[in-house]
């Protein structure tokens, strides 16, 4: 009964992960980095980056002389990324804003959503709000890429049968070690990864909700198509290897039709 209630619960992301300082100590990694910034490199135009965080990959981006704006909806990223860019002499547009609406008044050679944050976005309505307001933004000749996870059924049945203790565990600036337990439960209906985060910070304890959004390959392609993108190219990693049964990512390079 207990993972049935779960599942029953709103959908969303709770407030320990978008917490900055929590973000920042946990996503201390680059490995999309050099595909991004070839992107941008490439789009010779100013580029969008969308749910952008603390600036994760926006200043490094910024850093190699490129043209860059990042927008996203929680105030607490927003902030950091604009003390961050400032500590770096940078002058970046950070805009706190949804990208489902928001209406920036400019439009961009690049627009990109990193970090499987596509995926929380839950409903097709949504989903296809995304898709209209990149077109809008986009400039002629502009292009759309995002990355999402490639859906495992093994990995579903197995991360439900165990809790994943100590999933992460890092030091915050301030010294306090944090160790994250992960709880899974498949919402089948909804085709959504019901997660847990479990924050052991110091000596307190917190629950926190991370609901991730799958997105099979085919559903993928036919919703790009029905709203108005071709697929350029789909790759399985960012290293560039072709998309196949066995890759962990889902990695779209679009352009509206």
């Amino acid at each position: 009964m207990r993972g049935k209630k779960a599942l029953e619960k709103p959908l969303g992301v709770g407030r320990e992960v978008y917490d900055a300082d929590l973000y920042d100590a946990l996503t201390r990694f680059g490995y999309d980095l050099p595909f991004y910034r070839g992107l941008a490199r490439a789009a010779r135009g100013p580029v969008l980056e969308l749910c952008c965080g603390t600036g994760r990959l926006t200043i490094p981006i910024a850093k190699a002389g490129i043209d860059i704006t990042g927008l996203d909806f929680t105030p607490s990223m927003i902030d950091r990324a604009r003390e961050k860019a400032r500590a770096a002499g940078l002058s970046i547009r950070f805009i706190r804003g949804d990208m489902r609406r928001a209406s920036l008044g400019r439009r961009f050679k690049l627009v990109f959503i990193p970090y499987n944050s596509l995926q929380n976005t839950y409903s097709i309505a949504d989903v296809e709000r995304v898709f209209a307001n990149v077109r809008r933004h986009l400039a002629p000749g502009g292009k759309f890429v995002f990355d999402v996870f490639n859906p495992s059924l093994d990995y579903i049945v197995a991360a439900e049968r165990r809790v994943q203790r100590g999933k992460y565990r890092f030091r915050l600036p301030d010294g306090r070690r944090v160790r994250i337990d992960e709880h899974y439960r498949y919402d089948a209906a909804r085709q959504t990864g019901r997660v847990t985060w479990v924050h052991h910070i110091g000596a307190r304890k917190v629950a926190s909700r991370l609901d991730m959004r799958c997105f099979y390959p085919l559903e993928m392609d036919a919703l790009l198509k029905y709203n108005g993108f071709v697929i350029l190219r789909k790759y399985g990693s960012f290293e560039r290897k072709p998309f196949g049964s066995e890759s962990p990512k889902q990695i779209f390079v679009c352009r509206p039709r």
